[in-house]
């Protein structure tokens, strides 16, 4: 009878730490919504909200609740490029980990170059496809060739990063945020 007491509780803890993650998520989006720089870096910032649900409750709670922002971005989110962005590159802190079990070096990492070529690629088509973004491509064009491939290149440059950060935001939560979290110790 207390395993049953204490699975539900395990069960009710992680439905209630995922809907507060993804209700922070969904605020943090619109706050980028107002921000037009931060079309780029909330997605990512939102990401990061995703490694505490990996780490406690594993990879199919992780996704459930990406799924979940994913979804209530494109509906409410006032910036659909952001929204796109999320849906596009937001879920990269739950198979970091399984690129970074690739063996050889320069083969992880063209992995996960070719992830973020393909993934913005696939986004801005399919952002096209849906919502002509008759200023974005004309945006590009008024750029020029070598402005876009320098964006596009300091985009890999920042996921590149984001990848590194990532290891670092484990740590983080894993010795000093992890320790203060005494309710999530319910077994």
């Amino acid at each position: 009878m207390s395993t049953n007491r204490s699975k539900a509780r395990r069960q009710s803890m992680m439905a209630a730490f995922c809907g507060l993650a993804a209700g922070l998520s969904i605020a943090v989006m619109l706050l980028g919504g107002v921000i037009p720089i931060a079309t780029y870096a909330v997605p990512m910032l939102c990401g990061l909200l995703l490694l505490p649900i990996l780490l406690e409750f594993g990879e199919g709670a992780a996704w459930a609740t990406f799924f979940a922002v994913s979804l209530l971005a494109l509906l409410m989110d006032f910036d659909k490029e952001a929204a796109f962005f999320y849906l596009f590159i937001g879920y990269y802190p739950i198979v970091k980990w399984k690129l970074d079990k690739i063996p050889r070096r320069p083969l992880r990492v063209g992995a996960k170059l070719l992830l973020f070529s393909v993934s913005m690629l696939l986004m801005y088509a399919l952002l096209n496809l849906l919502f002509p973004l008759n200023a974005a491509l004309e945006e590009f064009k008024e750029m020029g060739a070598v402005m876009t491939i320098l964006f596009f290149a300091a985009y890999v440059l920042c996921m590149l990063l984001y990848d590194h950060l990532l290891m670092g935001m484990v740590m983080i939560y894993a010795n000093k945020i992890r320790p203060k979290l005494k309710f999530l110790n319910i077994k």
